[in-house]
C-alpha cells in the first residue's frame, strides 16, 4: 500500500510538472509573438516598443478594444488550458496527500475559471475579435484572485522542492504579475508574459526534481533517513 501511494505521488508530481513546463513554454512563445519584433532586449524606449506596450495588444483574457497579434492569443489560450489541467493534479503533487474539502472546492473553482478564460482567449485568437468567457466577469475575477489563495495554502503545507514550486506559481499568477512585473512605464511592461511563463516552467522543473529526489531515496539498498517524512 505504501509503495502504491509512493508511485501515485511520483506520477502526480511528474504529470503536474510536465504540464507546467508545457504551459510556461506556450506562454513564453505567446510573449515572443508580441514583443520580439518591437521590443528587443535593451531597446525598450523606441516608439514602436512604446506603442506595443498599449493594453490594446494584451492577449491574455483580452478585452475590447483589442488588436490581435499573430497567434499570440491562441498560444496563450492553450497555455491556460494546459495550466488548468495541471491544477487538477497540483494539490496532490504539492502536498503529497488528498486535498480537504475546502481545498478541493477552491481547486475546482480554479480549474473551471482557468478553463473558461483559456477557452475565451483561444476563441478570441481564432476569431480575431474579443470573445467573453463563460461566466463573464465572475470567471475572470475567480481566475485572478483564487489561484494565489490556493497556491499560498499549498506552499504552507508543502516542503522542499514542492514548496519552491508553489512559491514560483504564486509569483506567476496574473494577480501578482499585474501588481508588480507586468506594470510598465506606459501600460504593459515588455516581456512580462514571458517572465510569468518562465516562472511556471521553473515550478514544473521543481516538481520533476522532487520526483527524482524521492525516487532516489526509495531506491533499493539506499538507507532511509529517519528524520525525513516522505509522502
Amino acid at each position: 500500500m505504501a509503495r502504491s501511494g509512493a508511485q501515485t505521488g511520483w506520477v502526480m508530481r511528474v504529470g503536474a510538472g510536465s504540464l507546467l513546463v508545457v504551459s510556461g513554454a506556450l506562454m513564453s512563445a505567446a510573449s515572443w509573438r508580441r514583443w520580439a519584433g518591437a521590443c528587443p532586449w535593451g531597446d525598450m524606449d523606441s516608439d514602436r516598443c512604446l506603442e506595443r506596450q498599449d493594453h490594446l495588444y494584451d492577449f491574455v483574457a483580452p478585452g475590447a478594444p483589442w488588436e490581435p497579434l499573430g497567434d499570440a492569443a491562441q498560444l496563450a489560450g492553450w497555455s491556460l488550458l494546459v495550466l488548468a489541467a495541471a491544477f487538477v493534479l497540483l494539490p496532490w503533487a504539492l502536498s503529497g496527500r488528498r486535498p480537504g474539502v475546502v481545498t478541493a472546492v477552491a481547486q475546482v473553482g480554479v480549474v473551471l475559471a482557468t478553463t473558461a478564460v483559456g477557452v475565451a482567449t483561444l476563441r478570441s485568437g481564432l476569431a480575431g475579435v474579443v470573445v467573453d468567457p463563460v461566466g463573464g466577469d465572475l470567471a475572470v475575477r475567480v481566475w485572478l484572485f483564487l489561484p494565489p489563495v490556493l497556491l499560498v495554502h499549498l506552499a504552507v503545507v508543502a516542503r522542499g522542492w514542492d514548496r519552491a514550486a508553489a512559491v514560483l506559481l504564486v509569483l506567476a499568477t496574473p494577480l501578482v504579475a499585474g501588481l508588480t512585473y507586468a506594470v510598465g512605464t506606459y501600460d504593459a511592461r515588455p516581456w512580462w508574459e514571458a517572465v510569468s511563463g518562465l516562472l511556471v516552467m521553473a515550478a514544473g522543473l521543481c516538481l520533476v526534481v522532487a520526483s527524482v529526489s524521492r525516487a532516489r531515496d526509495r531506491a533499493p539498498g539506499r538507507a532511509a533517513d529517519p528524520t525525513r517524512l516522505v509522502p
